[in-house]
């Protein structure tokens, strides 16, 4: 996970080069994120890359090219390797 400075205070993680306070960190902050978009996931992965403020505002995912590719991008893992499990 990479978390923000804040997000990571926020999200209890001390270390951010801890793998496990880091992973249980950004889990915490998934879980908050899903339980704020009502689970909606493209909604939950925009906030994720451009911060949930700016997916409240509009309750879209930004016009921001850099948060829409990454979007695309998580998608389109998250079919393939879905197909797996």
């Amino acid at each position: 996970m990479q978390l923000m400075p804040d997000t990571a205070k926020a999200m209890q993680v001390n270390d951010l080069y801890d793998p496990r306070e880091n992973i249980f960190g950004g889990s915490r902050y998934l879980k908050r994120l899903s339980d704020l978009f009502g689970g909606d996931l493209d909604l939950i992965l925009a906030s994720y890359n451009a911060g949930p403020d700016r997916v409240l505002a509009t309750r879209t995912i930004p016009d921001i090219r850099k948060t829409r590719k990454y979007v695309k991008t998580v998608r389109l893992y998250y079919r393939r390797y879905k197909k797996h499990y």
